[in-house]
């Protein structure tokens, strides 16, 4: 079985970075501070979307993994009815 580690984000990681930026966005003039506001929206709606894909890509691999689990626990069982046929 293999393992992957991805790397997370460092705004999850120290979200006070994320409050010093959306603070930064009571600077300049309105429109500045709302083009910026805008642009981080869309920072935070492409994040979004890519965590939506991890995890959907994490309950794929869940499943496969889950039917694989229960598929040898099925095997072992009829390997081992076997056995015990084989033993009397």
């Amino acid at each position: 079985m293999s393992a992957a580690i991805q790397l997370v984000s460092p705004q999850i990681i120290h979200p006070e970075k994320t409050l010093a930026e959306i603070e930064s966005f009571a600077s300049g003039s309105s429109e500045q501070r709302l083009k910026r506001a805008v642009e981080y929206i869309h920072e935070l709606q492409a994040e979004l979307r890519t965590l939506h894909s991890e995890l959907a890509r994490a309950e794929r691999a869940l499943a496969h993994r889950d039917t694989l689990l229960r598929n040898a626990i099925l095997r072992e069982q009829e390997l081992r009815a076997e056995l015990v046929k084989g033993a009397f």
